[in-house]
């Protein structure tokens, strides 16, 4: 008879010792104490080079799920490229080469577009910074620079220095310019909020209603408007020529590495068939660069991914496994796309809910998100299936707007939500494992009170409802051969981490 599993998947919530700040700490949470308590328990990796990033640098979604699902450390975006970096193949990448010819052969300006901070999780600036120097030693005469303030996966106003840092360097070139800026709430939705989205594209036509030409006045302009870096308000830098901003045939490279929040812009910019909403002022683009491959974007890829060909629920669906995938809006694509190693898979035996997220501007206001309807859908439909994989959103997506009672309201709506679910686990003969991509409601607040909305590098937790079994610390990579395990299923031959249940001698 086969096993019936649960695997809850937890955004943003990692476990650190210290209170303060700490929401996961905090909060009310009887059905997490008890848990903890009562049940197998262990320590997992989320972050740094035990899920494929940099050493030190704060897991995050994509990553996380992309290792939940392979069995192996998957090695994505920015490790790529900073390897890249390292052996000096990213200065011979036929990609960028062919928009700078492109550039340099038609007179246009190089448009390099892109998310500028050090967090790491959809980009980095040193990619801009090393952009530029490659751009400038081939021959580039003119570049323009679009940035997306992030105030999310780094500090909520820790902008300026690198401003700063990125005036000094083109300084140093003429017509290297910032020819725009626009917070991340603008050119980075996932959300289908096109109305955003279209503020952010136009200003990088030059067609904003904010304007500056001084980028550090415009920054401090919307610090004192109570507006922080995620934010900032789309502006154009009146330095630069308006035949100079995006138009047609100019060359284009978005050096973000991470899709999910590149898509609905790039779509804008090609004029794809992706979705059905189109720009009011739409251009002819031929040279498109990014960073990484972005679903159903189709252009020029700077650097191939790792590819995950046999993932837990490729594996799952093989062995006649009834399977679904649960989600809300926000969180839809990691328990789908991600989870499968980064494509869209044809499973036979698998169905997908998804759970509509509230479209709001802050998730402060609303912690409990869709947390509810996604336990209530599971309540309803989840005896048909086998294997269920779902995701609750809201420790992370409320941890990132930096409130510290809102978060903490995330974590106790999500506990009673983990109550319900284990009361009808019992009776509908399910087990499940709890765990958690990366961390983030964790440390909400630092040591002087003010807000933290970025991921972090504590480790997360994995849960068994089982008390028959034991389990040992571990990283993401091991999940689906633990997974594997407990349902009795061999793991693919691909998958290198092993089981971390502890078999008796």
């Amino acid at each position: 008879m086969k096993k019936k599993l649960i695997l809850i998947i937890i955004d943003g919530l990692g476990l650190r010792s210290e209170t303060q700040g700490n929401a996961f700490a905090l909060a009310k949470t009887p059905v997490f104490d008890s848990l903890f308590q009562n049940y197998p328990n262990s320590l997992i990796a989320a972050s740094g080079e035990e899920v494929g990033l940099p050493k030190g640098q704060m897991g995050n979604s994509e990553v996380g799920h992309l290792n939940i699902g392979a069995g192996f450390i998957v090695h994505t975006g920015i490790s790529i490229i900073n390897n890249a970096l390292k052996t000096g193949e990213f200065f011979k990448n036929e990609r960028f080469i062919k928009a700078f010819e492109h550039s340099i052969k038609n007179g246009f300006p190089l448009q390099i577009m892109g998310l500028f901070s050090p967090g790491g999780v959809h980009s980095h600036q040193d990619h801009l910074f090393a952009l530029i120097d490659f751009a400038a030693d081939f021959g580039v005469k003119k570049l323009n620079i679009h940035l997306f303030g992030d105030g999310r996966d780094v500090g909520p106003k820790s902008i300026k220095p690198w401003i700063e840092k990125l005036i000094l360097k083109l300084q140093k070139t003429e017509n290297y310019k910032i020819a725009s800026i626009s917070g991340r709430f603008y050119s980075m939705d996932r959300d289908k909020m096109f109305n955003r989205v279209e503020l952010g594209y136009n200003a990088l036509l030059g067609r904003a209603e904010n304007n500056f030409t001084d980028l550090i006045d415009y920054i401090n302009s919307q610090y004192e408007k109570g507006i922080s870096d995620e934010f900032f308000e789309p502006a154009i830098n009146l330095k630069v020529n308006k035949n100079d901003f995006l138009n047609d045939n100019h060359p284009v490279i978005f050096f973000n590495f991470r899709p999910d929040r590149a898509r609905q812009l790039a779509h804008l910019i090609l004029g794809t068939d992706l979705y059905r909403e189109k720009p009011k002022n739409p251009i002819k683009i031929n040279v498109f660069v990014s960073m990484m491959k972005y679903e159903g974007i189709n252009c020029l890829v700077a650097f191939e991914e790792m590819k995950v060909k046999n993932p837990l629920g490729k594996v799952i669906d093989e062995a006649q496994f009834r399977q679904l995938r649960l989600a809300e809006t926000q969180k839809y694509a990691h328990v789908t796309f991600f989870v499968d190693g980064g494509v869209e898979l044809e499973l036979k035996n698998s169905d997908r809910i998804l759970v509509d997220s509230l479209k709001v501007q802050s998730y402060a206001n609303f912690p409990q998100m869709s947390a509810v309807e996604i336990t209530d859908k599971l309540i309803d439909v989840g005896q048909n299936y086998d294997f269920i994989i779902m995701n609750f959103a809201n420790p992370d997506m409320v941890g990132h707007t930096g409130n510290l009672k809102s978060t903490i309201k995330a974590v106790e709506i999500l506990d009673a939500q983990i109550g319900r679910i284990s009361q009808w686990a019992k009776v509908s003969n399910f087990n499940f494992f709890i765990t958690a991509d990366h961390g983030n409601a964790e440390l909400t607040e630092d040591e002087n009170k003010n807000p933290s909305t970025k991921h972090t590098t504590f480790p997360v937790m994995l849960i068994s409802s089982d008390k028959s079994i034991k389990l040992k610390n571990g990283k993401l990579a091991n999940i689906a051969p633990t997974i594997l395990d407990y349902l009795g299923l061999a793991k693919h031959p691909d998958m290198d981490h092993d089981s971390l249940i502890i078999k008796s001698k």
